[in-house]
């Protein structure tokens, strides 16, 4: 305990930032927030500006209303803190200061220990500082947060780390432990094959080892690298080193040493740590998280490749339990090789040794039509690791943080398959050494090795012995009958599995062919194929052997095969095929060819009816279509598939949605077929934007858009809408391009994009406008008015809905009248002008008795029922809204049953019902997460806390407005911020935080221009 009976306060930054007070973690909040912290702790005590602040947390990507947020952050810190003796953030003349005592933070004391080490002998002692300093780490710095001053500051501290490690080297180099350092020297010298003085330990070390010649090799190793790299020659030191090594210079012998002293590397202790912290914990941090198991089926008939098989175990278990294992590995490779067999085939071995699960993607880097864009591969990670759809964030940044926020501490492997480039696999690296990265790829891609660590693992052709191996599990004795055939035809498929397996399946179905003329045949093929001249590239040789295997099928097959190298999704169903091949709606015939190509390796059969190719055999099927199918019967083919998409997604939404007019079909058989075939519909909508597939492009986006709008993942709504905003364009589609915009404003208005959907808006309604579609700008004017209600700009929000209103009540749309009624009653009672509020409800009441609207009534009175005088009766609201919430969840509609929910939540809460209140509140969040309603669920969360505070749950109340007030700073609500802020005032009474809560709340509420908020909030 410290002193006063507080608890003592320890921070680390030397990895995952963390706090912990009296031993026991404290939760820092999100990950700006931690970032905050961050900063304070690199600079405890000493002030640092709320500019410098601002700087270091956002750059040059601060929010409108950044200072608001950033004191947020500040309180909800200062909070998180309050129990440590002697730590507190307070502002100063200078700015905001963080009293810790600095060596509480794990980056101070590493510093201090290295200084001590430094300037300490014996040499014994300082070793033993060293070891202490390295201890403290548990991975990369202020891991899982991103930011240009972070980034930069975790490149620095990385160095320092570098340094003490290379200090702490030459100490146990002079206490004679060059025996127990070579292993890890051998590492490190390939992961920085151009430091000197690392490269001088290790040629020492071996040295001492009796390895004089190993010594000159890794001399001369360094010398040529700094030629060729660098233009340089090595230092002077590093050649006097050398010089003494050659001529065995007797005091280059280390004096007889002690009992072991260890200098832990910063893997192995940020292992040791977790286990460490979760032991205390009790639990993992994983305990009820999704564990995803995405691994593609293990390859049959694998042969060979126990060296690289070998050479990824060590990453797991290095031998004598030295350094740890890398973290990246990179197999690479030409072509057809088998990358992803093994990889795939490693991975089945080691899955075991990561609990928290196996994530795949196949990035198609090397396809030049459709390879996967590093924000959807982020998508199905963030899926797969149990992230709802609705929350996935838009952009390719917050993705990225995301994805590392979420895998952190966690012990995964992640494969990415076939990868052309770093930038493609950068953003899909996790942040925590607690993963293992795989990655296949055909270039060597060198920045992953040096500015990332990866351990590279080259893939050349099968040895000749494996390779006819190969053929003796596909083929069986015929190898060993015929054992120099079976050589020539190994060595005439280059040895390339990928061609052995498909010329074994033709070897297989011709049993009774000698394998000397199926080898005297290929060679034939060798001999009319130009594609040959390649200079011996295997590439351009397995395209002969595909080449055996196409001229063997039959015409109707070849087509076929021709035809799905077409296809942009990655795979296909049956019915799919029989549209794409124009089998006259036969899905036998369609079946019986893929069989055929299946039986020939040409294609891969998966479940559910589905069929993949090999991205090598993709691109030559498709390279045929292109020599053998004229272009008007390839443009034939993908339209008839195009149309078998369009028309499965319409019947299927048909059912979902049927709008009153009855519909045969199963709606959970249709959203089963939308969830299946959801990546090939988006891929038809991008492939259709960029290759003049226009018009299916805007239909199905158009089709599609009320599933994923009501409860698909938002980014791939947003993807798709985008897509036919572009295909509109291009097709000079004004009213297809305006409703496509309108459709995107909407999706970022869900997201919280609030002044992307505004601009977005715009444009729509200038597009509306001139086409003089009024019904369709009087909706968008109602949506404009929206997005500047949530952006508390409540007079230009009422100058649209009046103008909306005008739109409405020329085209005599009563229903309109009667929504731009209440949009304009919200703004009144927003602006405190409860009188013509009630009005403008009751106007809007009258209308929707008359339409017979029994939802729209109830809502609106709930509205008049929760005005401070009560312009309709509380029961006869509620019981409106029950019968409205009944009906909704009959019709399966979650939006609808959300706001009813909260609604509902206003009138008990104004009839005292405050137990119900809450309940109805908490489901309606659930729902809200759910469809990705942000905005929403920023009301509905400070509701909720006022709720609770009314029925004396004041801590509970204070966490609701807490995350209330995180979210709305996030999205840019104002008025939902100022609820929070006097929220927490409430919540915390008497105490200091409270006034300056308050201070914010009256602060925003009047730069809004608005009363302060009621018990409930209107609308």
């Amino acid at each position: 305990m410290a002193c006063g009976g507080q608890l003592a306060a320890e921070f680390g930054v030397l990895g995952v930032v963390e706090a912990r007070i009296g031993g026991e973690p404290v939760d820092l909040g999100h990950a700006r927030q931690r970032c905050v912290l961050s900063v304070l702790l690199v600079e405890a005590g000493r002030p640092v500006t709320v500019d410098q602040l601002m700087d270091r947390v956002w750059g040059d990507r601060a929010p409108q209303r950044a200072a608001g947020a950033l004191y947020s952050y500040l309180s909800r810190l200062r909070r998180a803190v309050a129990g440590a003796g002697g730590v507190e953030i307070r502002r100063e003349p200078g700015g905001y200061l963080l009293t810790a005592d600095p060596q509480s933070v794990d980056l101070h004391r590493f510093r201090r220990l290295m200084t001590e080490a430094r300037a300490t002998r014996p040499d014994r002692v300082a070793a033993d500082l060293i070891g202490q300093a390295l201890g403290l780490w548990r991975g990369d710095p202020f891991a899982g947060l991103e930011t240009p001053w972070l980034d930069a500051m975790r490149r620095t501290l990385l160095g320092e780390r570098f340094a003490a490690e290379l200090d702490g080297t030459d100490v146990l180099l002079r206490l004679g432990r060059h025996g127990e350092l070579l292993p890890g020297l051998t590492a490190a010298v390939a992961e920085h094959p151009l430091d000197e003085r690392l490269a001088g330990q290790a040629m020492l070390a071996l040295y001492r080892c009796g390895r004089q010649a190993d010594a000159d090799e890794q001399y001369r190793r360094i010398r040529h690298r700094l030629a060729d790299e660098l233009g340089s020659d090595p230092g002077p030191a590093l050649r006097r080193l050398h010089e003494r090594i050659l001529v065995a210079d007797p005091e280059l012998f280390a004096p007889a040493g002690d009992e072991p002293i260890t200098v832990p590397s910063g893997e192995s202790r940020a292992a040791e740590n977790r286990a460490t912290e979760n032991r205390a914990a009790g639990e993992t941090p994983q305990a009820a998280t999704t564990v995803p198991t995405q691994l593609p089926a293990d390859v049959r008939a694998f042969t060979g490749r126990t060296g690289e098989m070998a050479a990824l175990d060590r990453l797991l278990a290095p031998p004598g339990g030295g350094e740890p294992p890398l973290t990246v590995a990179l197999l690479s490779g030409t072509a057809g090789v088998g990358k992803s067999a093994l990889a795939v085939r490693w991975a089945h071995h080691v899955r075991h040794a990561f609990p928290d699960g196996q994530l795949y993607v196949n990035l198609r880097g090397y396809d030049a039509e459709q390879p996967v864009t590093v924000a959807d591969a982020l998508a199905g990670f963030l899926t797969a690791l149990g992230v709802r759809g609705p929350e996935i964030p838009p952009g390719t940044d917050e993705r990225a943080g995301r994805y590392r926020s979420e895998i952190t501490g966690r012990r995964m492997l992640v494969l990415l398959d076939n990868a052309s480039s770093v930038e493609q696999v950068r953003p899909l690296l996790p942040g925590t050494g607690s993963c293992l990265v795989l990655i296949t790829s055909r270039d060597s891609l060198p920045g992953m090795v040096a500015v990332h660590g990866a351990e590279r693992v080259n893939l050349d052709l099968l040895p000749l012995p494996d390779a006819v191996g190969l053929l003796r599990k596909l083929i069986g004795v015929r190898v060993d009958t015929e054992p120099q055939a079976a050589a020539d035809l190994a060595a005439a498929c280059a040895r390339l599995p990928l061609a052995l397996r498909i010329a074994a399946e033709l070897a297989a179905e011709r049993a009774d062919v000698p394998l000397a003329d199926l080898v005297a045949e290929l060679g034939d093929h060798q001999v009319r194929l130009d594609l040959l001249d390649a200079g011996g590239d295997p590439r351009a040789e397995v395209r002969a052997v595909f080449s055996w295997s196409y001229q063997n099928l039959s015409a109707d097959a070849a087509r076929a095969f021709r035809l799905l190298g077409l296809d942009p999704g990655e795979t296909a169903h049956v019915d799919a095929v029989a549209a794409l091949i124009d089998t006259g709606g036969r899905t036998g015939e369609a079946r019986r060819l893929l069989g055929v190509l299946t039986r020939a390796s040409l294609v891969q059969a998966g479940p559910g009816g589905r069929y993949g190719m090999h991205d090598l055999l993709r691109a030559y099927a498709a390279e045929l279509a292109t020599r053998h199918d004229a272009e008007p019967d390839r443009r034939a083919a993908l339209t008839r598939l195009f149309d078998h998409y369009l028309s499965g997604a319409s019947a299927a939404m048909a059912t979902l949605y049927p709008d009153g007019v009855p519909v045969a079909g199963d709606p959970d058989a249709a959203r089963a077929w939308i969830e299946v075939e959801r990546p090939n519909l988006a891929a038809v909508c991008a492939y259709g934007a960029a290759h003049g597939f226009y018009r299916h492009t805007v239909a199905l986006a158009e089709t599609l858009f009320r599933y994923l709008d009501a409860g698909g993942p938002v980014a791939e709504a947003a993807a798709v809408t985008t897509s036919a905003v572009s295909a509109a364009r291009a097709l000079g589609d004004r009213d297809a391009q305006a409703r496509a915009l309108s459709n995107l404003g909407r999706l970022h208005r869900r997201q919280g994009r609030l002044h992307e959907a505004a601009a977005t808006y715009r444009q729509a309604l200038a597009l509306y406008t001139d086409l003089g579609e009024p019904a369709a700008e009087g909706l968008v004017l109602r949506n404009l008015g929206s997005v500047d209600w949530r952006l508390g700009d409540y007079r230009r929000a009422a100058e649209h809905y009046r103008r909306a209103w005008t739109v409405y009540e020329r085209l005599g749309d009563d229903a309109g009248q009667a929504d731009a009624l209440v949009r304009l009653g919200l703004v009144d009672a927003r602006l405190g002008d409860q009188t013509q509020a009630a009005q403008r409800f009751a106007s809007a009441l009258d209308l929707y008795v008359t339409l017979g609207d029994r939802f729209s009534e109830a809502y609106v009175l709930s509205l008049l029922a929760r005005l401070p005088q009560r312009a309709a009766p509380p029961d006869r609201a509620a019981g409106r809204l029950e019968q409205s919430l009944a009906a909704v969840r009959s019709a399966g509609d979650r939006t609808a049953e959300a706001y009813a929910l909260t609604d509902l939540a206003g009138i008990d809460a104004r009839r005292g019902r405050l137990a119900e209140a809450a309940g109805h509140l908490r489901r309606a969040l659930v729902l809200l997460r759910r469809i990705g309603d942000r905005a929403s669920e920023a009301e509905a969360l400070n509701d909720l806390g006022q709720v609770l505070l009314a029925a004396g749950e004041a801590a509970e109340a204070r966490a609701q407005h807490d995350q209330a007030l995180a979210l709305a700073e996030e999205i840019g609500d104002r008025y939902e911020q100022a609820r929070a802020h006097d929220g927490m005032a409430a919540a915390l009474r008497d105490t200091g935080d409270a006034g300056t809560h308050l201070d914010q709340a009256r602060r925003i509420f009047a730069e809004l221009e608005v009363p302060a908020a009621p018990v409930v909030s209107v609308g």
